[in-house]
């Protein structure tokens, strides 16, 4: 049986249509593709350093020592240097602990602490060279 030309038309067009929808989604995910792979890095490419960053590490009260200075507290995570710094009297423990883990300058301190800038950076220097005995003698 012959089929008449309107149902040829008709394929036709549905021909047409099909090859036009599955051309467009061959498109579309060939650009789908290559936008990722200009934003997605495999994790096997990324390097240590990178995946640190991206990375939380949870803290426990027992990785650090908490040194209470002037109502702040400042958490020193390294033990060698804990035990030097508890072996310091106060004043020069404070004046370290301002100026190295709080960032403060010597200014900064010196008014905290009603103290002369000079004076804090005499106590700063003097310590730091005790403290590197200290841990030297470890």
């Amino acid at each position: 049986m012959k089929s008449s030309s309107f149902q040829q038309a008709i394929q036709a067009q549905f021909d047409c249509l099909t090859k036009k929808v599955i051309k467009r989604a061959a498109m579309k995910y060939n650009r789908d593709i290559s936008r990722r792979l200009k934003h997605e890095v495999p994790f096997s490419e990324i390097s240590d350093l990178e995946l640190n960053k991206a990375g939380v590490y949870d803290r426990y009260s027992s990785d650090y020592t908490a040194f209470n200075v002037l109502g702040m507290e400042v958490q020193v995570s390294d033990d060698q240097l804990s035990k030097a710094l508890k072996c310091l009297p106060e004043r020069k423990r404070n004046i370290i602990l301002l100026s190295y883990f709080m960032d403060m300058s010597d200014a900064e301190i010196g008014e905290l602490m009603n103290v002369v800038r000079t004076t804090v950076y005499r106590h700063r220097t003097s310590t730091l060279e005790e403290l590197r005995k200290m841990m030297e003698e470890e």
